[in-house]
């Protein structure tokens, strides 16, 4: 009978042998908790022959349930355990197949996926006559799948905003699921939940076959994950989670951090143990990371200690702007290369997703193989694709690819048969594809005309610009893209999109700044070779926001932006909760260095095409690093984008650098940079709708 003793620290022991009642692990980031689930699954069947069926072992992911399952397998006794391992949806599911009457289903029913679940509620609109622009199909299948993740929706209940907005639309979706016998994802568990409800007896038969049940991540369930595994375990049952409330980072997209917090107080003689020796970092990585999430409010409280030696190396390295950041991260990753340091080993961290650009551009200049994680590479993502077609096509009114792409974004109401019909006109005649559309308008009628007249009217702006900055700018505006985003996206999604399709034009201004006789043509040359390789995977640099990293360790780490308003985001700065998870997830991206961390912030940054002062992050400060690096890249700036410094912070009308102001037209923003004094003084404010405007600050309102 193995001990296992020999095999874990003590921390791990007692959370591995302590199998009865409600346990709580708090296991610290590099702790091992992987290892002290398995270990407790093998425990359970090696030592205390319980059969393997009796434990229900719950993840958040496939690839870590399959994980999971082959580490158990080489741990217990016989090959054919039959352990329930999954994610909540797949258990979910399986538990339906076994009674779908009781859920009120049809045996055999199918899984409506995300794709035909768009097509769906698309075509549902459609018949219903609603107007798509308004009301797009992608915002009611996200206000739907949220309402399907509540406790209403579980009780049988109809919210009013819900009612009021979506009636028609939920009840048209909701009879299509049933006339075609299916399922969508969200329904797993919620209707899993109802037959719990429904069927003392049945969920009262699962309660008697999983006595056993563990939970991994449980920092980020929500409140439908905890009220399935209420109901399960009851409040006495055997239930073991493990998770870190440091480490909760999706309250965005539902994840309740008091579900970890509150288990103890639920869950009655409770035992918590903590697991804090930490195997990857070195001790000053973890003596950052400790100082930094001490300051979280919300916390059961822990401080890592390190299992590793002294040694490695963390810097904070202040630069001028971020082409320098760029600039000395890659030459420190060269450094690391030189080195022997796989490729592999090497993480460069960002907040936002658009920060990658400048990362992505020196790295492919200096042909350092790379590889962009849990996204694609900057110049491959839709929305930049979409701008650039335009300007592809006004480069080279030929480019039929580029045309079938820009009459599409955002939707004109023009199918693929006109689309057909230009191109062939073109091709036909010997002439361009926008000397063809301007032959064939003619042609047209009603709505498909004017759709036309709109798309032309942008290339005849684009004529007119004197700068590849101005015609990035006209594409843009003349589109509207952001406004098509907001309508088509959630808004986490068209966050992302918006701030990567501002940072397009950044790249104009840049790429001005640095050619300044250059063409539209070089630009589009520029931004074409600007791809990631296909270099294997061990040599390539990683490139990743800090959520993508989670649950992963290198051996370097370049952890960058930290500059307030960037990270933590300008929102959180005066919302204690979403700082908090600011904080939590600045502490993720400096726990995953194992060796070496650096991390860098910018003097200034460029907003929407002029470069703006920035403050050193809070978090740094925080974390109480002192000796600081030089970049040698750190030169004065151009004189042309060269900031101006205050003595003194200017406040006028009580409005100062990063206060949120209303205006009249372009309704709320941020100070970003205030000028003069008194009536006369103006503000450089960024809105949220229409990006950075100049505004005499007698016309904003300090909210």
């Amino acid at each position: 009978m193995p001990d296992y003793k020999d095999e874990l620290n003590k921390a791990q022991y007692e959370a591995v042998t302590t199998t009865e009642g409600p346990l709580l692990v708090l296991a610290g980031a590099g702790t091992g908790k992987t290892r002290v689930i398995t270990y407790r699954i093998a425990h359970l069947i090696n030592n205390m022959r319980v059969p393997s069926r009796n434990i229900l072992a719950v993840t958040f992911t496939n690839k870590a349930a399959g994980e999971m399952k082959e580490r158990i397998l080489k741990l217990v006794d016989y090959e054919d355990a039959d352990i329930w391992i999954g994610t909540f949806h797949s258990i979910c599911l399986r538990l339906l197949r076994r009674d779908p009457e009781k859920a009120g289903l049809e045996p055999g029913f199918g899984i409506l996926d995300q794709d035909d679940r768009l097509a769906t509620i698309r075509d549902i609109i459609k018949n219903l006559n609603i107007d798509h622009k308004k009301y797009p199909p992608k915002k009611y299948m996200n206000t739907i799948s949220t309402y399907k993740n509540t406790r209403p929706y579980v009780d049988g209940k109809k919210p009013e905003e819900l009612l009021h907005m979506f009636a028609d639309v939920f009840a048209a979706y909701q009879q299509r699921l049933k006339d075609q016998k299916l399922v969508d994802f969200d329904d797993m568990l919620a209707l899993t939940i109802r037959m719990f409800k429904n069927h003392p007896d049945t969920v009262g038969y699962y309660k008697e076959l999983f006595r056993y049940i563990l939970v991994d991540e449980y920092q980020d369930t929500n409140d439908i994950q905890f009220l399935f595994l209420h109901l399960l375990a009851g409040l006495d049952g055997n239930l073991c989670v493990v998770g870190d409330d440091d480490q909760s980072i999706y309250g965005w997209r539902g994840a309740d951090i008091r579900n970890i917090l509150e288990f103890d107080t639920i869950f009655k003689g409770t035992k918590i143990i903590r697991l804090l020796e930490n195997y990857r970092s070195r001790p000053q990585i973890l003596q950052a990371a400790n100082k930094l999430i001490r300051n979280n409010k919300l916390r059961k409280g822990k401080d890592l200690v390190a299992a590793r030696d002294e040694g490695g190396l963390v810097q904070v390295l202040p630069v001028s702007r971020e082409t320098d950041e760029a600039e000395f991260v890659i030459d420190q990753v060269n450094k690391y290369l030189e080195e022997g340091v796989k490729g592999s080993e090497i993480a460069i961290l960002y907040r936002t997703n658009g920060q990658s650009r400048n990362f992505e551009v020196l790295l492919n200049r200096q042909g350092v193989a790379y590889k962009v994680i849990g996204s694609v590479g900057f110049y491959q993502r839709r929305e930049i694709k979409d701008i650039l077609s335009y300007l592809r096509l006004f480069d080279n009114p030929y480019d039929s690819v580029s045309f079938r792409r820009s009459v599409k974004a955002p939707p004109r109401g023009i199918g693929d048969t006109t689309i057909n019909k230009i191109t062939d006109y073109a091709s036909g005649n010997g002439i361009s594809i926008l000397e063809a559309v301007y032959a064939m308008n003619d042609q047209l009628r009603g709505a498909q005309k004017e759709s036309f007249r709109g798309y032309l009217k942008i290339f005849n702006e684009l004529a007119a610009c004197l700068k590849v900055s101005e015609m990035v700018k006209t594409v843009m505006d003349m589109t509207d893209y952001s406004g098509y985003v907001k309508r088509y996206e959630d808004e986490q999604e068209a966050e992302r999109r918006i701030s990567n399709i501002e940072e397009l034009y950044n790249a104009a201004v840049s790429f001005e700044n640095s050619n300044s006789d250059a063409m539209i043509t070089d630009f589009l040359a520029a931004t074409a070779i600007a791809t990631s390789s296909d270099e294997p995977a061990d040599s390539c640099v990683q490139l990743m926001t800090i959520h993508s990293a989670k649950g992963l360790e290198f051996e370097s780490v370049f952890l960058t932006g930290l500059e307030n308003g960037l990270f933590p985001l300008h929102g959180s700065l005066e919302e204690p909760d979403e700082l908090e998870e600011e904080r939590r997830l600045c502490y993720v991206g400096v726990t995953r260095a194992k060796q070496n961390l650096h991390m860098t912030y910018a003097s200034t940054r460029m907003v929407y095409g002029k470069y703006m002062p920035q403050s050193r992050s809070v978090f740094l400060d925080e974390m109480g690093i002192v000796g600081f690096s030089r970049s040698r890249s750190d030169m004065p700036l151009p004189k042309a984008s060269r900031p101006t410094y205050q003595k003194k912070v200017v406040e006028v009308n009580g409005i100062k650098n990063g206060s949120k102001v209303s205006h009249d037209k372009f309704g709320e923003g941020m100070v970003v940079a205030i000028s003069g004094t008194g009536d006369s003084a103006n503000a450089d404010v960024f809105f949220k709708t229409s990006g950075l405007k100049k505004i005499r600050v007698t016309f904003l309102k300090a909210l």
